[in-house]
């Protein structure tokens, strides 16, 4: 059963945006060498899906 969110979602959209610019640099890092690190790429993905959804609730609200 899907929950629907009646309040602003946009904080929570702005905050995952910063997430994802924070996630955005530690690959970016891990890709020129500077650290070693396992694969974000599904850290990424589910951040993206986190996205999708609250998205999809800020057009029904």
């Amino acid at each position: 059963m899907p929950i629907n969110v009646a309040e602003d979602v946009n904080p929570l959209l702005i905050e995952l945006k910063r997430i994802g610019n924070n996630l955005n640099q530690i690959t970016a890092k891990i890709n020129t060498g500077v650290f070693q690190s396992y694969d974000f790429q599904d850290v990424v993905d589910e951040q993206k899906k986190i996205y999708e959804q609250l998205l999809e609730i800020a057009r029904k609200g």
